[in-house]
């Protein structure tokens, strides 16, 4: 009876101490933390590419050169698999927002640094800062803000609309706004909060209709992204042509690039 309860207790002992398993980021969190590193943009626009590109997981990274998606259940171990790959001269999409080893000398980052949620977040923002050209009109900043992303995603202000990616983001964007709505407070708005000199604000990502509905009611508030959008759309999409379904969806050749073509 006594030996027999050994196999039992060595099992509870093992069981107790494998690491938990990390949970992506809640709305709340990643809400919480974009207003805190990127102020800059809105939260539902990272939120949206954040979606794509990790699932709002931080210890992810796609290796461009094996085409390998990682994943891993600490920080420590996930600093060292990228080590690695890096010294194989690998291009490696890292953390939260997927940003590409290329261009961390010219963000700050460390592959310790790109794990971190906070950072990834910076990075991300100055990245779409970098390509985002605005506009005098709602039309054209919207137009800016996806040839933003297409450059996100291909490092061209063009590719990402043909591959599929901006119309993926925009997807993403419908889906997720139930969940980011739940954490705003009853006052509060989706839009970028300035503060550092300099900076241009990134919008919200609206659809076709939510820019219809502003022209017809100058008087509401032009970025609640979440307010007035119908899920029964109709018409083309204002960003441009899509490409074909079977293009693919990520091009590793220069993902996320910071200077202009």
């Amino acid at each position: 009876m006594f030996i027999a309860a050994w196999p039992l207790a060595i099992v509870l002992l093992t069981s107790m101490s494998l690491p938990a398993e990390p949970a992506p980021l809640s709305p709340r969190e990643f809400r919480s933390l974009s207003r805190k590193c990127a102020p800059w943009v809105a939260p539902s626009t990272l939120a949206a590419i954040a979606k794509i590109e990790s699932g709002f997981d931080t210890l992810v990274a796609h290796d461009n050169t094996t085409g390998e998606q990682l994943r891993w259940i600490d920080h420590l171990e996930a600093t060292r698999g990228i080590k690695e790959r890096l010294e194989a001269q690998h291009s490696v999409d890292v953390g939260l927002m997927q940003i590409n080893s290329k261009n961390f000398a010219m963000l700050n980052l460390t592959p310790e640094r790109a794990f971190e949620p906070c950072a990834s977040l910076s990075a991300a923002a100055h990245l779409l800062e970098s390509r985002y050209a605005g506009g005098t009109t709602a039309v054209a900043q919207q137009l800016a803000l996806r040839r933003a992303i297409s450059a996100y995603n291909t490092g061209d202000v063009t590719r990402g609309f043909a591959n599929g990616y901006v119309r993926k983001v925009e997807s993403a964007a419908k889906d997720i706004s139930s969940l980011l709505e739940r954490t705003l407070e009853p006052t509060a708005r989706d839009v970028p909060h300035l503060e550092a000199p300099g900076r241009k604000a990134v919008p919200p990502l609206l659809q076709q209709s939510q820019q219809a509905n502003r022209k017809k009611q100058p008087n509401q508030d032009s970025w609640d992204i979440w307010g007035s959008y119908q899920p029964d759309r109709a018409g083309a999409d204002p960003s441009g042509p899509t490409g074909s379904q079977a293009a693919k969806a990520r091009e590793p050749a220069n993902p996320n690039k910071l200077v202009f073509d």
